[in-house]
C-alpha cells in the first residue's frame, strides 16, 4: 500500500504502517521541529510544504497512491477553542485536503482517504461540521444531523464513496493515555465487496473507562505555531491526555448508531444497542 500523509506532524500514520511494509510516498508539513523530524526519520520521503500551495501536478507526479491520509488542525471544531468549526481558518484546511484528495483519485488512483480529528467534530455547530465532512468525502449533498446526534460511530453512503466513522480511544490499543480520536475512512471504490473496516463487528473497543474527578478543563495545546493538525498532534481536553482534565467532556452518545442515506433520498438513522 503506498499512502500520502497531509498535516504530518511527526508522522504517527508511519509509525503505525510502515512496520507493515507500506510506502509513505510524500507528507506535507509546514513547522520547522516537525519537519526536521521527518527529515531526520525519513530522508527518502519529499515534503510538499505547505498544502495550500499544491497544484494539481504536483500531485499527479507522485505517481499510484492507494490513501490519502490527514488529520487537519482540530483548534475550530475542539470543545476548549472558541468552536467556529470549519470556518475556522485552521480547520476549514478540511476542504484543501478534498481537493487534494480529489487530484489524488483522478491522477493517483487513490481509493481510500482517512480523516482524523476530536470527537468535538461531531457537536460543532450543532453538528452540522460533521454533515459537511461526511457530504464531502461521500458526495452527498445537504445531509442533516440526527436528531439525537452523531453518537460515536455510523456510516454514509453516497455517490462518490461509502463512509465509515468511529471513535478511537488510545488506551486500548497500547498506548498509556485515554485519547479518543474519531477516525472518518471513505472508500472510493467497491465497498459493497468487502468487510467493514472501522465498524467490524468485534472491534477492539474495551469498555468504558472508570470515571475520574473532574477538574479545571485545560485549553487546546497545539503542538505547532503555524496551524496544528497533523495526526495525534493536538493535545487537547477532548483526548483526556492532560492529567488534569476529565475524559468526560465529550462523552456524547455511547450506543452504537448507523446513519445511512444515499442521493436524493431523505436521511434514515438507525440506533443500535
Amino acid at each position: 500500500m503506498r499512502y500520502l500523509s497531509l498535516f504530518s506532524g511527526i508522522e504517527a500514520a508511519t509509525a503505525a504502517w510502515h512496520p507493515l511494509g507500506w510506502e509513505c510516498v510524500a507528507v506535507a508539513e509546514i513547522e520547522p521541529f516537525p519537519s526536521k523530524v521527518l527529515a531526520h526519520h525519513y530522508p527518502n520521503v519529499r515534503n510538499l510544504g505547505d498544502v495550500t500551495k499544491l497544484t494539481e501536478l504536483d500531485i499527479a507526479d507522485l505517481g499510484p497512491i492507494d490513501v490519502v491520509v490527514f488529520g487537519t488542525p482540530c483548534q475550530g471544531l475542539s470543545l476548549a477553542g472558541k468552536r467556529k468549526g470549519l470556518a475556522d481558518a485552521r480547520s476549514g484546511l478540511f476542504f484543501t485536503a478534498m481537493q487534494i484528495i480529489t487530484w489524488s483519485r483522478l491522477w493517483c488512483g487513490t481509493r481510500f482517504a482517512l480523516w482524523e480529528n476530536v470527537p468535538g467534530a461531531f457537536s460543532s455547530n450543532k453538528g452540522a461540521d460533521f454533515a459537511a465532512v461526511v457530504d464531502e468525502l461521500s458526495g452527498l449533498a445537504g445531509t442533516e444531523p440526527p436528531p439525537k446526534g452523531w453518537g460515536t460511530e455510523g456510516c454514509a453512503a453516497g455517490p462518490e464513496a461509502m463512509v465509515e466513522w468511529s471513535t478511537l480511544d488510545a488506551q486500548w490499543f497500547g498506548v498509556a493515555q485515554r485519547r479518543r480520536r474519531v477516525f472518518a475512512l471513505a472508500d472510493f471504490g467497491n465497498w459493497p465487496g468487502r468487510q467493514p473496516i472501522l465498524l467490524e463487528p468485534q472491534g477492539l473497543r474495551g469498555d468504558s473507562a472508570p470515571s475520574r474527578e473532574a477538574r479545571q478543563v485545560a485549553p487546546t495545546i497545539p503542538a505547532r505555531s503555524l496551524g496544528g493538525g497533523g495526526l495525534g498532534t493536538d493535545f487537547d481536553c477532548d483526548g483526556g491526555l492532560i492529567p488534569s482534565v476529565s475524559m468526560c467532556l465529550n462523552a456524547g452518545a455511547m450506543g452504537r448508531m448507523c446513519f445511512m442515506t444515499a442521493r436524493k433520498t431523505r436521511t434514515r438513522t438507525a440506533y443500535l444497542t
